[in-house]
C-alpha cells in the first residue's frame, strides 16, 4: 500500500505500456455443437507517456500495423492529437468522423486513425491502480511481487436463463517492487464474448505490461505547430478568441 500511495504522490514520472499479446492467436475450445477454432488478435497499442511537473502528459502510441500517434493532454484538459493530417482537437477528430460517416465510402484507412484518435484512454498509471487503494485485499506476495485478483460482474448479469446473461470479467494485477516502489505491473483481463450466430461464448484475453520511471520531467516537448494551436483554441482576455490573422 505505501508504494501505491508513493505512486500515486508523483507529479512528474514516465511510463510503458507494452502489449503483450498482439497476437494473432488460434484456440480451440469445446461446445456443445463440437469443436470451434477462433483467432484472437489484440489491436492495442504500445504506449509511451510522460506527465511533467506542471502536470502537462504526452502520450504517444504506435500499432502492429504502422500508425503512430502522438496526443498532448494539457493541465487545463486541452487536448491536441498528431495524426497524418497534422494536429487536431477533439472537436475536429469529431466532425471528420461524422464526414467519413456521411461519405459512405465503408472502412476507409482514414475512418480507421480518426477512431483511433477518438477518447483515446489516457489515464496515467497511478490513476488506473488508485482503486487499489480502497481494496483491502487480499494480496498474495511471491517476494517482491504482489497480486490481486478480481471478477467483476456487469449489470444485467443476474437473469433467470443464464444465456441471457452477461459473463464476468476475471482481473488481475500483479505489481512488482524494487527498493519499495513500483517498477513495473501486469494486468491481465479474461472474459468472454457471446457469438450470436453460433450461440457459443468464445473466450478472449487481454494481457499488458506497464514500466514505471521515476525521473521527474521538468517540461514535455510540445512542438511548435503544436503550441501555436493550443494558443489559437484559448479565449483570449475579455472572452474573445486570440485572432489568428485573416
Amino acid at each position: 500500500m505505501s508504494a501505491l500511495e508513493y505512486l500515486r504522490d508523483q507529479k512528474s514520472y514516465s511510463w510503458e505500456v507494452i502489449n503483450a499479446d498482439p497476437g494473432p492467436v488460434a484456440q480451440q475450445f469445446e461446445t456443445r455443437r463440437g469443436t470451434v477454432t477462433t483467432v484472437q488478435q489484440s489491436t492495442a497499442p504500445n504506449v509511451k507517456g510522460s506527465v511533467d511537473r506542471n502536470g502537462n502528459m504526452l502520450i504517444r502510441r504506435e500499432w502492429t500495423d504502422g500508425l503512430r500517434l502522438e496526443t498532448i493532454i494539457m493541465a487545463d484538459g486541452t487536448t491536441l492529437t498528431k495524426t497524418p493530417e497534422g494536429w487536431m482537437t477533439d472537436r475536429e477528430i469529431l466532425t471528420a468522423q461524422a464526414a467519413e460517416r456521411v461519405s459512405a465510402q465503408g472502412l476507409t484507412a482514414r475512418a480507421i486513425w480518426l477512431r483511433r484518435a477518438d477518447r483515446p484512454d489516457l489515464r496515467r498509471p497511478d490513476q488506473e491502480l488508485a482503486p487499489l487503494l480502497k481494496t483491502p485485499g487480499p494480496f498474495t506476495a511471491a517476494g517482491d511481487s504482489y497480486t490481486v485478483s478480481a471478477v467483476i460482474r456487469p449489470a444485467g448479469s443476474g437473469k433467470a436463463k443464464e444465456e441471457d446473461s452477461q459473463p464476468p470479467t476475471h482481473v488481475t494485477i500483479t505489481m512488482n517492487l524494487r527498493g519499495g516502489v513500483i517498477r513495473d505491473y501486469e494486468i491481465k483481463i479474461e472474459a468472454t464474448r457471446p457469438v450470436t450466430r453460433a450461440r457459443v461464448q468464445v473466450p478472449i484475453s487481454e494481457q499488458r505490461i506497464v514500466v514505471l520511471t521515476y525521473l521527474p520531467v521538468s517540461k514535455i516537448d510540445i512542438p511548435y505547430e503544436a503550441e501555436q494551436k493550443l494558443r489559437a483554441s484559448k479565449p483570449a482576455a475579455g472572452g474573445r478568441r486570440e485572432s489568428t490573422g485573416s
